[in-house]
């Protein structure tokens, strides 16, 4: 708690405040890192964004707000009602941003087509789903899945339904979920031609090498998959039982890997 007898100015008082707020920023950063946005979901899927959006609620707008009202002329009761309203005006917008980010964290990776891509935790409960579905393919948070594509006319009725009406993206659609293991055959068929990234993108293939030395493997012995994210592609590197080895990211706004 503040003492507002020791503050002799608005610039030692923001001072303060800002290094409780960086207290607060680095548990916040802390948890977001280790499991909302564990690698390589942070740049792809908005985790850096996400961090700089409660950096500018907590590590600016609360000292900057204590660094205007501050005055400690003011008796003590209306510095504590000051810094109170400050308090609870960051609190507020800080909660805002962090429930953002959490709705924002990837919890599925579902693979559609030729690709992979991220789903946000918002994109399934918005359906009415509850998360706790994706317990049946995992208990890894994201994880990895299989979209089929509707077979029977009355489930491709549903599927444009969902796509033109409710907005919702194919690899969103939760109702076509299934294990990938049951399909992994069939996903490993979109491999990648990783030769040909290795020789235009000297970083990808310095960090495949690396993936390759870990995993005491060849180039030919791996499977190369592509993750659409939001903010950046990325490698995802499997063995041929469908695990995965290793992830490297391709540069920010990419088109294909």
């Amino acid at each position: 708690m503040i003492r507002h007898h020791k503050i002799r100015n608005r610039y030692s008082a923001s001072g303060l405040h800002f290094l409780v707020s960086l207290g607060v920023f680095s548990l916040f950063v802390g948890i977001l890192l280790q499991f909302w946005y564990p690698n390589p979901y942070f740049s792809a899927s908005g985790g850096w964004q996400g961090l700089r959006l409660v950096a500018a609620v907590d590590l600016v707008l609360g000292p900057l707000i204590t660094l205007v009202i501050f005055n400690p002329k003011k008796s003590r009761r209306e510095l504590s009602i000051d810094i109170g309203v400050v308090v609870l005006l960051q609190l507020a917008a800080l909660f805002w941003g962090i429930k953002a980010v959490y709705e924002q964290r990837p919890v599925a990776v579902v693979f559609l087509d030729t690709s992979f891509y991220t789903v946000p935790a918002v994109a399934i409960s918005a359906q009415g789903v509850d998360l706790e579905v994706l317990d049946a393919f995992g208990e890894e948070r994201p994880v990895f899945i299989f979209a089929r594509r509707p077979d029977t006319v009355a489930e491709q009725e549903r599927f444009q339904q969902a796509v033109e009406f409710e907005r919702i993206p194919p690899h969103e659609q939760v109702w076509l979920y299934e294990p990938l293991s049951e399909h992994f055959p069939q996903v490993r068929e979109s491999t990648l031609d990783v030769e040909e990234i290795m020789a235009e993108n000297p970083r990808m293939k310095a960090e495949i090498e690396q993936v390759l030395a870990n995993a005491q493997a060849q180039v030919s012995d791996l499977i190369y998959l592509a993750l659409t994210s939001r903010y950046r592609n990325i490698l995802l590197i499997f063995d041929t039982q469908g695990d995965l080895v290793g992830t490297v990211s391709a540069p920010y706004k990419s088109g294909e890997l």
